[in-house]
């Protein structure tokens, strides 16, 4: 990796915060009002004509994007003899990817906020004629106060010009935008099925160990059922999931309000449970089975004449975290 430069434009830069195919991210601070905020800036290597025009693409779209959960761009200098740069607001929180390993899983609670807010600003941008084409947990930005996110429109594009290379990241792409169609926001929808899916799991919708593998299961076998990986989660949140993954866009959710009415009648479910659905998160299918059955166990025994009878529940059998 290069040496982060000390300056761009006018401001200084404070450290490299992110690195993408094309572009680097750094903190910076405005030399004069040392203002806060995030610059994004061609590499060197990534100079050519089709890279600047994407890079001018976005910035456009960027621009465009007025909403509470998209990260606002704020300035651009396409010129820059050192490379194109945007500035954009500086967002302090962390990247999704963070925790979308098993041993790393977010509170259902959050999760299901972060969809949401995520469903409502891909919303908008689908109203203004804009499929993000990159929506992952890596472009998702978590705040301390719960306010998420959404990052890089550098793979964006108005629908108007869907004839273009395909583009995104493989593991959250439909099958439509992985064969180079014509996209909506149904390919969105798509996506963000995906993270959804990882996000209560830690784990791919389908099991790949090759980039061909992956393509091959994207285009042609069904997704791995949730419920292998993550047991006891509402039937309202499973359709959720399944519509939203559907291989055939057209029995997929068409739209975001169709998405966001079934989502928010699951949310509320997950709301008003008085059942622990984080009880399975982060642990492993075999340990879950020790937990369901040791549940099932001491539900009886609490519903027992024993229990009403003096007796306290028994502790976790000693299997439980195996």
């Amino acid at each position: 990796m290069t040496a982060a430069p000390t300056h761009i434009g006018n401001y200084s830069i404070v450290e490299q915060i992110g690195a993408g195919a094309t572009s680097n991210v750094y903190h910076a601070q405005h030399v004069k009002t040392l203002a806060s905020v995030a610059i994004k800036q061609l590499r060197r290597g990534r100079q050519s004509e089709v890279y600047q025009s994407m890079f001018a693409t976005e910035v456009a779209l960027g621009r465009k994007m007025q909403h509470k959960n998209i990260v606002r761009v704020l300035d651009a200098d396409l010129n820059e003899p050192s490379g194109a740069y945007m500035v954009m607001e500086y967002i302090n929180g962390k990247s999704l990817d963070h925790f979308e390993q098993t041993d790393a899983l977010l509170p259902i609670l959050t999760v299901v906020s972060v969809v949401d807010q995520m469903a409502q600003a891909l919303r908008y941008a689908a109203k203004l004629g804009v499929v993000h084409r990159d929506v992952k947990p890596g472009n998702i930005i978590l705040k301390s106060d719960g306010v998420a996110k959404l990052s890089d429109f550098g793979c964006a594009i108005p629908a108007s010009e869907m004839d273009a290379i395909v583009a995104g990241s493989l593991a959250y792409m439909s099958p439509e935008q992985l064969e180079g169609e014509a996209l909506d926001q149904r390919a969105d929808i798509y996506a963000l099925g995906a993270v959804l899916y990882r996000l209560l799991t830690g784990r791919h919708t389908f099991d790949a160990e090759t980039d061909f593998d992956a393509r091959i299961a994207i285009l042609n076998y069904p997704i791995i059922p949730i419920e292998t990986y993550r047991k006891n989660l509402p039937e309202e949140l499973i359709a959720v999931i399944a519509c939203a993954l559907q291989k055939d866009k057209d029995l997929r959710y068409n739209f975001w309000d169709e998405f966001l009415n079934d989502f928010g009648n699951a949310a509320h479910q997950i709301r008003m449970s008085d059942y622990d659905l984080d009880l399975y998160r982060g642990f492993s299918m075999s340990t879950q089975s020790v937990l369901s059955n040791y549940m099932s166990a001491d539900l009886a025994f609490s519903r027992s004449g024993f229990s009403r009878s003096g007796f306290s529940r028994s502790t976790m059998p000693e299997s439980y975290g195996a």
